[in-house]
């Protein structure tokens, strides 16, 4: 009899363990089929005036919008609490999405990060790595997403402000080459224009 009590036990207990583990690997292989998003709108080249109404509409204040430069301005007006602005940078040739950045402004808050950290893990899970200590020092947690999608949380220090990131790493590099060779070129223009003064 005790045998069989425990048989009956046993397979209960399985079945329910199965039950949990597919019904977490379904939420997360669901979870990791969703593109990374900013008010509904998925990034993944997300342009730059599709994605300027979307945030409008959200509600979010433009405090600059401009064409001449990589990166718009906006005031979140409390959409993500703590965070005083965002930051929304695109590509030069095709104005397609490259990154949007939250910052958390702080001082002396070496909690910020942390609390940051857990408010991310509420949607996208653990990150994938995580470097540095929350109490002291420059932290990093990374979240790899599909299609070559990043969300980043970090904190320098002793600036205990924290930003946190939604990132196309391939489009981000592309910017940042833009940007430095529109750099590159206006120190060259300059100095040519400079030239007949010596």
């Amino acid at each position: 009899m005790k045998a069989k009590q425990f048989t009956t036990f046993f397979r209960t207990a399985f079945v329910a363990f199965a039950l949990t583990i597919t019904t977490a690997f379904a939420v997360h292989s669901a979870r990791a089929a969703e593109p990374l998003s900013l008010f509904g709108m998925p990034l993944k080249g997300a342009n730059r005036d599709a994605l300027r109404q979307a945030l409008v509409k959200a509600g979010l204040t433009p405090t600059r919008v401009d064409n001449s430069y990589f990166c718009d301005l906006y005031d979140p007006n409390g959409q993500l609490k703590g965070a005083d602005k965002l930051t929304v940078c695109y590509t030069e040739d095709d104005n397609t999405f490259a990154s949007a950045e939250y910052t958390f402004p702080a001082f002396m808050d070496t909690a910020l990060v942390q609390r940051v950290i857990n408010m991310v893990q509420t949607k996208y899970g653990r990150p994938t790595s995580l470097q540095g200590n929350v109490n002291l020092g420059d932290v990093t947690a990374k979240w790899a997403e599909p299609q070559g999608m990043q969300v980043v949380v970090t904190r320098g220090w002793p600036d205990t402000t924290t930003f946190l990131d939604l990132i196309d790493l391939a489009n981000k590099r592309k910017m940042h080459a833009q940007m430095k060779a529109d750099t590159s070129d206006r120190e060259r223009k300059q100095a040519q224009s400079q030239s007949k003064a010596f």
